[in-house]
């Protein structure tokens, strides 16, 4: 087989090298994953049809993924409505029919959809479970009442009354609308930090809250099984609270007091705290070393060019636990 080169494409890729916890998520998992993820315009030119099925798949979501997402956006439809004083009973029931309506329907969607034809795949939904034909039906109904769940459990909690206060009482509240994420409010402002210059860095919170100009509040929402068992701040909080800091050109917590915790939707535990000028440290050196290793991936390491080593210089993972779980590896195999 013909591996995509390292010479010039056709075209030149339509951004930046971009740095965010998702990307190097996936770089530690599998750096094979990482090249389809966000290189699959490599193979466009040497293996056309390899390209359009990486295309496909890299809108392949798994029922755990699926899951999570459509958890944050009930969440999220919730939050919006408890702002404006519209969270009642009757409400709260129209948006999780609304929900079970909307996964039935991609569901079908998924479960019909001709995954031979390799021109349709932009910007749509579908599960890697039926791709691979590892989906029963009975399976959906619990799918969709665990999303209804992890809002029930969210307004039985403690927290629910809080982020009421904080509508209540802070100068100012973000909700988070994860249905149409705005990818130019995710950039980080960089330009206090030279180093990353031709570098995109997203990051964005689901939930913060401005109680002054010097106090913050900063809540992410999670779905998956909890990672932390202790009251550390995950690299990621910490990145949300560097990007806090970087809207005021400022990388010191001297006069900013900045909280931040992960709330797990199956348990309603929350881990985190106040942030450390360590911590602000200590991710500025890691986005500092994650850039470079991303580079190490580039041709020249140019992350204005952006354009991908040769494809065997991204290794596959030796786990087959993950290659059997992997959206890719259908098209993976065929790349040995």
């Amino acid at each position: 087989m013909n591996y995509p080169s390292s010479r010039p494409f056709h075209r030149k890729p339509k951004k930046t090298l971009s740095r965010s916890n998702t990307r190097m998520s996936v770089l530690e998992y599998c750096e094979r994953k990482y090249y389809l993820n966000y290189y699959t315009f490599a193979l466009k030119q040497d293996t056309p049809d390899l390209w359009a099925e990486a295309q496909l798949l890299k809108w392949l979501k798994t029922v755990e993924m699926w899951i999570w997402e459509k958890s944050h956006f009930l969440l999220s439809d919730y939050l919006h409505a408890l702002k404006k004083w519209e969270a009642t009973d009757e409400k709260i029931a129209e948006l999780k029919d609304n929900m079970r309506a909307e996964m039935r329907a991609d569901f079908d969607y998924s479960r019909e959809r001709d995954y031979s034809d390799r021109e349709d795949f932009f910007g749509k939904f579908w599960l890697a479970e039926h791709f691979y034909w590892e989906w029963w039906d009975e399976l959906l109904e619990p799918a969709i009442e665990k999303v209804c769940g992890n809002l029930d459990r969210f307004i039985e909690s403690s927290w629910n009354q809080k982020v009421q206060d904080y509508f209540d009482s802070a100068k100012f509240v973000y909700v988070e609308h994860p249905r149409t994420p705005d990818f130019e409010s995710m950039k980080v402002n960089i330009r206090k930090l030279p180093w990353l210059k031709d570098v995109s860095v997203l990051a964005w919170p689901d939930f913060w809250v401005t109680f002054s100009d010097t106090d913050f509040l900063i809540l992410d929402w999670k779905s998956g099984k909890e990672e932390l068992l202790d009251n550390s701040v995950s690299d990621q909080l910490k990145m949300y609270a560097l990007k806090m800091l970087l809207k005021k050109w400022i990388t010191s917590l001297d006069w900013v007091k900045i909280e931040a915790y992960e709330v797990y939707l199956d348990s309603m535990n929350a881990y985190g705290g106040i942030l450390r000028q360590e911590d602000i440290d200590s991710i500025i050196a890691k986005v500092q070393h994650d850039v470079e290793e991303q580079k190490q991936f580039l041709v020249d390491q140019d992350p204005y060019k952006n354009q991908p080593v040769d494809l065997m210089m991204f290794r596959k993972t030796t786990s087959e636990k993950k290659c059997e779980e992997c959206p890719f590896r259908s098209v993976c195999k065929k790349l040995d």
